[in-house]
């Protein structure tokens, strides 16, 4: 999945041949990284 950087909306699927965002056809995409949990020690 892929989010625009203009109207932050998630795109699931892109075409390869056009790869713009479907709502407001910005060509700056990013993945969208996943939660990760970090373990953190406290002393």
């Amino acid at each position: 999945m892929y989010i625009c950087w203009k109207c932050k909306k998630s795109i699931k699927q892109l075409d390869e041949s056009f790869v713009r965002c479907p709502y407001c056809g910005c060509r700056a995409l990013f993945k969208e990284r996943q939660p990760i949990a970090k373990e953190v020690k406290a002393d």
